[in-house]
């Protein structure tokens, strides 16, 4: 299957204060596998701190939704969720997402993942 996203959500039970402990080390984790910012320790620290101060105030974060390779969008729903996604089809999507979902699951949160299913994806698939 060609993949152009991933979505991870969580159970609904899972509020954001909820991930204060492992939000800081999944964005890492997500930049390691995504191999961004490599060489740029500072960014990602930025990066980072300023989706804490949200997760901190049980608020939606930010994620990563800059330009680069692979982005990390949370979108703006009552639903704690994110996508992971490239811009093209990349079977890294679905190494990067499967090393979070680990991550999460080892750190006992609840989620479900599923493929291909953003917006996005549907309205470029509809144009073909």
């Amino acid at each position: 299957m060609k993949i152009w996203n991933s979505h991870i959500i969580f159970d609904k039970s899972v509020q954001w204060k909820d991930l204060e402990d492992v939000w800081d080390d999944m964005l890492q984790l997500f930049f390691q596998q995504s191999r961004q910012f490599r060489d740029n320790e500072d960014a990602i620290k930025l990066i980072i701190e300023e989706n804490m101060v949200d997760i901190r105030h049980n608020r939606k974060p930010e994620g990563f939704n800059r330009e680069g390779k692979m982005r990390l969008v949370v979108p703006i729903s009552n639903c704690r969720e994110f996508f992971i996604y490239r811009g093209v089809y990349s079977d890294e999507i679905r190494v990067v997402t499967e090393k979070v979902s680990s991550f999460l699951s080892k750190h006992g949160f609840k989620h479900k993942v599923e493929w291909n299913d953003m917006l996005l994806y549907e309205m470029k698939k509809r144009r073909r």
